[in-house]
C-alpha cells in the first residue's frame, strides 16, 4: 500500500517545515510549494529536511503566484492539503496587497482542490488576529475567554478608514481568508473535510534557515524568527518587545494539531494556544537554563513581573485538547529547544 501524500504550501516558511516533518515522521509523503527554483533547492537541502528529500519522501514544486499559477501539478494525487503560507509584509501600502494573495489565493487553491477526488481533508492555518482586536492593552480585555465562536469585529470596509494601516490590514485579511475558505468549500460542494487552526504568536526552533547569518534575512517577513532572535540572541542590553500575546503556541504543537486534524478528517475551528508568555519570563528562563550564554539574552527588568497582567484574555483551547489530543509544551520547553537550535546554527559564537 502506497503512502498517503499531503501538499503543504509555503514549505520555506517558519511553520511549514515543522508540519512537513510531523507528517513525514508518521509515514506520509510530503509535497511542498515554494516560489522559485532557488528556494526549492535551499529548502530541500536544509538538514531538517534533506534526509527526507534524499529518500524520495519529500518533494517541492514551484508555485510562483497563488493567483495566476496552475495548481494542477501541485494538487495531483494528494490526499490532503495544508494551507500554511500567508503574506506578512508590513511594507505593503494597501489592504488589497494583503487581501489578494490571502483571500483570493485561498479561494483559488480550494476551488482547484474541490476538483481533485483523492483529497480527503484540508487544513487552513489562520491566526488569532482573526478572533479579536489585538490593538488594546492586555489589561483591557476583562479576562475574556476567547472561543472559536469569536471573530475580529473589523470589516473590509474598515480597512479603508483613516488610522488603518498594514498591521490592521493583515488582521482583516486573515479573517476574510478564513471565511473565504469556508465559503469556497460550501460553494464548490467539495467532499473533503475542512478544519481551521487559529494560533497566536508561534515560537520554537527555527528550521527554515541553517546559518546564523541568514536569520536577519527573515526580519520583516517572519515575525516569529524576528522575535526569537531578538529575545534569545539580541544581547544583554537589547530592549524586550512589548507583550502583545497572553499565550503562545510552540510550532511543533501547532504541527501536531494540524496532523491530527487531517488524519481525523476534522471539521472544527481550533484555537491552538499553549503556555502564557511574558517576554521577561522568557529571558529569565533562558538565563536560568543557560547561564553560560547570559550575555546574549536581554536582561530586561529582572524585577518585573513574570505573570500576564490582570484583565488579559485567555483562549479556550479545549477543542484542540479534547478532539485532537494535543498536550501543549511549556515555555521552558520551547526556550530550551530554541536556544539549542540557535546554538547549533552558530548564533552564539563570539565575535
Amino acid at each position: 500500500m502506497s503512502s498517503q501524500k499531503v501538499l503543504i504550501t509555503g514549505l520555506n516558511g517558519f511553520v511549514a517545515p515543522h508540519i512537513a516533518v510531523e507528517f513525514l515522521n508518521n509515514g506520509w509523503n510530503v509535497r511542498g510549494t515554494v516560489r522559485s527554483n532557488s528556494k526549492r533547492n535551499s529548502t530541500l537541502n536544509l538538514p531538517y529536511l534533506k534526509k527526507w528529500a534524499d529518500q524520495g519522501k519529500l518533494e517541492a514544486v514551484i508555485v510562483e503566484d497563488f493567483l495566476t499559477s496552475d495548481w494542477t501539478e501541485a494538487l495531483n494525487g494528494v490526499d490532503a492539503v495544508v494551507l500554511a503560507a500567508s503574506p506578512f509584509d508590513m511594507t505593503l501600502t494597501t489592504y488589497e496587497e494583503f487581501a489578494r494573495p490571502a483571500v483570493k489565493g485561498t479561494q483559488r487553491i480550494l476551488e482547484a482542490a474541490a476538483k481533485i477526488s483523492s483529497i480527503k481533508a484540508v487544513a487552513y492555518v489562520s491566526s488569532t488576529t482573526a478572533l479579536m482586536d489585538y490593538f488594546q492593552p492586555l489589561s483591557s480585555y476583562g479576562g475574556k475567554l476567547v472561543t472559536k465562536e469569536d471573530w475580529l469585529p473589523w470589516t473590509e470596509e474598515d480597512a479603508t478608514k483613516e488610522g488603518f494601516a498594514s498591521p490592521q490590514w493583515y488582521c482583516i485579511s486573515k479573517k476574510y481568508a478564513e471565511l473565504k475558505a469556508r465559503e469556497t468549500k460550501e460553494k464548490t460542494a467539495a467532499s473533503w473535510a475542512l478544519s481551521t487552526y487559529v494560533p497566536p504568536g508561534i515560537y520554537g526552533p527555527v528550521q527554515q534557515v541553517n546559518d546564523a547569518k541568514q536569520l536577519t534575512s527573515q526580519f520583516g517577513s517572519d515575525l516569529s524568527t524576528t522575535t526569537l532572535y531578538t529575545v534569545l540572541c539580541g544581547g544583554e542590553d537589547a530592549p524586550l518587545p512589548p507583550d502583545y500575546n497572553a499565550q503562545y503556541v510552540d510550532v511543533r504543537d501547532l504541527a501536531a494539531a494540524i496532523y491530527a486534524g487531517i488524519t481525523k478528517e476534522a471539521t472544527g475551528r481550533y484555537i491552538t494556544a499553549g503556555d502564557q508568555i511574558v517576554f521577561q519570563r522568557l529571558v529569565n528562563i533562558a538565563r536560568k537554563l543557560r547561564p553560560d550564554l547570559a550575555k546574549f539574552f536581554p536582561k530586561g527588568d529582572p524585577e518585573a513581573s513574570e505573570v500576564v497582567v490582570d484583565g488579559a484574555y485567555k483562549y479556550d483551547t479545549s477543542p484542540s485538547q479534547i478532539e485532537l489530543g494535543i498536550k501543549y509544551r511549556t515555555l521552558e520547553d520551547t526556550v530550551r529547544d530554541t536556544i539549542a537550535r540557535f546554538e547549533e546554527m552558530g548564533a552564539y559564537k563570539s565575535a
